[in-house]
């Protein structure tokens, strides 16, 4: 008997995951709205800024350059991770930058490279580094360095609760970050 609740079970649950496969009908609003946790939703810097306006997303730019050792070592461990990802794909703008990169960028008329963008206008010193912004642009605050995957996730819900501008990050830490009810 309970062999066969097991089966019936587990076909509920494939049958449940499937694609609705109707004659001509569109997926449903929910199935398409669903939010990726294969991979993070990164965008260009000039098309985030827009992005950021009209969605009421916090920005999280990621300043990386091809040989930084500790940026490879987080898009290894912190950015393939499901709650990363998640927390990122629903609640902020992610914009990968390579500071070394001479692509050229629009933003609102203004052109500038995606180098000079992080030497002039962010003054990047080592990588990675990680800007937080409003959703109307306006920058917080930088978070320099290689962030564990914990860390990381502490620093994501600080800023998304705008809890920056009610205390100070160490003293988020020091009652407990994401963990405890600020």
């Amino acid at each position: 008997m309970l062999k066969k609740i097991f089966v019936l079970a587990m076909f509920v649950l494939l049958a449940a995951s499937l694609p609705a496969q109707d004659k001509g009908e569109k997926k449903s609003k929910d199935a398409s709205s669903a939010i990726d946790t294969t991979k993070i939703n990164w965008v260009s810097y000039d098309q985030g800024m827009k992005m950021a306006k009209s969605s009421g997303k916090h920005i999280m730019a990621y300043f990386t350059t091809k040989w930084c050792g500790y940026c490879k070592k987080m898009q290894k461990e912190a950015f393939v991770d499901p709650e990363v990802i998640r927390y990122l794909n629903s609640h902020f703008i992610s914009i990968w930058i390579d500071a070394e990169s001479n692509k050229e960028l629009d933003i609102d008329g203004y052109k500038i490279t995606e180098q000079k963008l992080s030497q002039a206008e962010y003054r990047v010193g080592g990588y990675p580094t990680f800007w937080f912004l409003k959703p109307n642009t306006d920058r917080i605050a930088p978070a320099p360095g290689y962030k564990s995957t914990e860390q990381f996730l502490d620093i994501l819900y600080f800023v998304k609760d705008d809890l920056y501008e009610k205390m100070s990050f160490a003293d988020y830490i020091k009652n407990g970050g994401r963990n405890k009810k600020n």
